[in-house]
């Protein structure tokens, strides 16, 4: 087939997919950040976090979203207290479905409510630690700021079996409360605090000062275990426990620093139930000292007491017991098991970062991210080779994989055995950006939540979901679950549904849309094309979008390349609308995977080549320069360094995802609205045919020279214009992935990857 050309083969391994299931899996409101993640006895699933309340300032607000075992709908959306001034750091649920916050706030007007243990804040700038609780239909019974007049933030919460609420954090000045008996420090200034609370907030039990965590768990004796990171060498530590000497350790740097900035440690500490004598307390970081930060994301603690801890690392060392693998800039996981006393690691292995849970069974999960991204100080821009996931997922195709151009980072959970550390299952969470903050276990299932700035996570039929999703980038939530009760054989497996002309990760789809899908078992060891260009079913092999059967270009085990086709027509008593969903059904030798995407009227995609920026011109260096799009000279010779166009000659692009506007609609024969630009400058756009029934071909025509406008930059013998596209006002594919900045957008720009087209004399 002609086009076939345009369409990416990529050149994989075959090989097992894991046994695991992605259950369900969603994207949630725009502007909605999570940072903690619990559950209930029946299943259902909380969410804290913030939310955009107003899209025009970006005002941010606390909320808890309560959601049913299926994730089909909101069971409650509870909006807590003021815009702009709480944050909610983490959330516990008790055996009655009440929920229980532990946060910050700097509002002056804090409704303080139910309790008397501390003043609000004098001013903006101040800030008190706070426990709410919520009722299982989401109605805040009491809100209490705790720690008198002292600044502070709390950043975990636990409730005993009795009922007894306990709530840790850090101080920020001295005088936070203590009581007789309980473990304290002179001046509580930057050091942890733990509390107890009655059921009501209204009593302090007990409050100690210098220990403490964002990480809290209870064994069956009422012990206390708290996990936590902080900078500074001070937290107190026990003789014989596995590390008593703290040293601080500095963010790594790469490039020339003023001063660098201290690292996290992370401590482990084991208490007894009324927090007056430390059982154990250890350091669990860098064994030689000095290098980069420690985060701990997560404790978990087994019946035997042995403690697994999780967090990130960033430039740092790690007492691990397994070979690592990873760049000193980009940050990593680890998941860690600490023996009752305190005193040995029993293994330490390098995945985790998102959290850890054990099951009844004693069977432990983690969740983690594979990243190209770090902050604070970023050099990964440069570095665009892919990101190898951890072993357990050597089946998933290098285009699923973070590059730092098509994506970011990828998340997992997975389930290790508790004995040796094994990895044993692991189920793998695409998109273009997706981060895990936090799992919880429900239902028999690892629920796993984080922020995307994309709806390019999976979506499983039947989910809630927002409506009328369209191409771009929204910052949002996921939440996924995934079921590790299968036993034998693996089936079919999706890793990633990537845009078919450029390899991007795909969200809200059109018709006539190239998608690639990758994964393991789709199809037969040896690829097949299409052999008329356009067969509904290969090999065993067909796929399906609300029922109408989709166009297969090429079939493997690895990948399957389809054109989306058009709704189908509806039932007379229908109404004459397009979904705002479509599931797609693949079918592999009778067995059958679903994944939901968002349908929107038209999503314009150029074919290019990202797997690079850079360019190797003969007789030059190699250099930044963009990306290289499918793109033809006037003479039939593919644009490159080494084949230039004209100026003021037409070179052809290629276009695909027109999409449809009413059902079982043919697509246009000509692109209406398309305009070209060449940096700030308008180019003239020649002809827009249809060269098939989903591929467009674009001819501009280049400036016959350099302008202002053009953006021009290039070290090479040859020049460069980037090139870029619109239609109907809509940047044309593929669109940049945006870079965190440390603030939620609910709606970032749109940015479409800058498309070099090079040319001479």
């Amino acid at each position: 087939m002609k086009t076939l050309g345009f369409v990416f083969l990529a050149a994989v391994t075959v090989h097992t997919a894991t046994s695991a299931n992605l259950a369900i899996s969603t994207y949630l409101r725009g502007g909605f950040n999570p940072t903690a993640i619990a559950s209930d006895s029946v299943g259902d699933v909380y969410l804290a976090g913030s939310a955009v309340t107003d899209p025009a300032s970006q005002t941010l607000s606390a909320v808890v979203a309560k959601l049913d075992p299926k994730a089909s709908q909101y069971l409650y959306l509870t909006y807590f207290d003021s815009p702009a001034n709480d944050h909610v750091s983490s959330i516990a649920v008790d055996n009655a479905g009440n929920a229980y916050l532990a946060g910050w706030t700097t509002n002056p007007k804090f409704p303080n409510a139910g309790g008397s243990l501390g003043t609000v804040p004098a001013s903006g700038t101040d800030t008190r630690a706070f426990v709410a609780k919520l009722s299982p239909d989401g109605a805040v019974l009491f809100s209490v700021l705790i720690g008198g007049a002292t600044s502070a933030q709390a950043t975990g919460i636990a409730v005993t079996p009795q009922g007894q609420i306990l709530v840790s954090g850090i101080a920020g000045s001295s005088g936070f409360p203590h009581t007789s008996g309980a473990y304290s420090v002179a001046d509580s200034t930057n050091h942890w605090f733990l509390m107890e609370l009655d059921a009501a907030a209204s009593r302090m039990i007990f409050s100690a000062t210098g220990i403490g965590g964002s990480s809290i768990a209870l064994d069956a004796s009422g012990n206390i275990y708290l996990a936590g990171s902080s900078p500074g060498t001070n937290y107190p530590t026990t003789p014989g426990a596995y590390q008593t000497t703290l040293v601080q350790g500095y963010l790594a740097c790469p490039i020339v620093c003023q001063v660098l900035p201290n690292g996290n440690l992370q401590h482990v500490t084991k208490v007894d139930p009324a927090a007056s004598k430390l059982i154990y307390s250890t350091g669990l970081n860098d064994p030689t000292g000095a290098a980069g930060s420690t985060t701990n994301t997560g404790l978990a603690v087994d019946a035997a007491g042995n403690a697994y801890l999780s967090g990130t690392l960033l430039g740092a060392q790690y007492p691990f017991t397994a070979p690592v693998n990873s760049s000193p800039y980009s940050p990593s996981g680890y998941l860690t098991k600490l023996d009752p006393a305190g005193a040995k690691v029993l293994f330490s292995i390098p995945v985790g970062g998102a959290g850890v849970q054990v099951d009844s069974s004693g069977a432990v999960y983690v969740g983690g991210n594979v990243s190209t991204y770090s902050p604070p100080v970023d050099l990964s821009i440069l570095l665009t080779t892919p990101l190898a996931p951890p072993p357990i997922f050597s089946w998933i195709p290098q285009p699923c994989w973070p590059d730092n151009i098509t994506a970011l980072s990828e998340s997992y959970v997975l389930k290790v055995d508790a004995t040796s550390g094994k990895v044993l299952d692991g189920q793998w969470i695409d998109g273009s950006a997706p981060v895990a903050t936090g799992i919880a276990l429900a239902a028999g299932k690892v629920w796993v939540t984080g922020e995307t700035p994309a709806p390019d996570v999976p979506f499983s039929p039947g989910v809630l979901a927002p409506q009328n999703l369209g191409p771009g980038f929204l910052a949002g939530a996921y939440l996924s679950a995934a079921d590790f009760s299968a036993n034998g054989n693996p089936g079919p497996a999706i890793a990633c549904v990537l845009d078919g002309g450029n390899l991007t990760h795909a969200g809200p789809i059109a018709a006539y849309q190239v998608l690639s899908i990758f994964g393991a078992n789709l199809g037969p060891a040896k690829g097949i094309v299409a052999p008329d260009g356009a067969d509904p079913s290969i090999a065993g092999v067909s796929v399906t979008f609300n029922g109408a059967p989709a166009q297969l270009l090429y079939v493997s085990a690895s990948q399957i390349n389809l054109v989306v086709p058009a709704p189908s027509l509806p039932s007379p008593q229908a109404p004459v609308a397009l979904p705002s969903a479509t599931v797609m059904q693949l079918t592999v030798n009778g067995v059958t995977l679903q994944r939901q995407f968002p349908y929107t009227l038209s999503n314009l995609n150029l074919f290019a080549d990202l797997s690079t920026v850079q360019a190797p011109c003969p007789g030059a260096i190699t250099i930044d320069s963009g990306f290289q799009p499918v793109a033809l000279n006037s003479d039939g010779s593919a644009n490159s360094c080494a084949h230039p166009a004209k100026y003021g000659s037409t070179v052809s692009f290629f276009m695909h995802g027109i999409g449809g506007d009413t059902f079982g609609s043919q697509p246009p024969q000509q692109l209406l609205n398309v305009q070209a630009f060449v940096g700030n400058c308008p180019i003239t756009v020649t002809n827009t045919a249809s060269i098939n029934s989903f591929v467009y071909q674009v001819d501009v025509t280049l400036p016959a020279s350099q302008l202002p406008c053009s953006n021009y930059s290039s070290s090479s013998a040859e020049s460069t214009f980037w090139v870029t596209f619109s239609y109907n006002g809509n940047p044309v594919g593929p669109l940049a992935v945006p870079f965190p900045n440390g603030s939620l957008a609910v709606n970032s720009p749109a940015a479409p990857m800058l498309m070099t087209v090079w040319v001479t004399k």
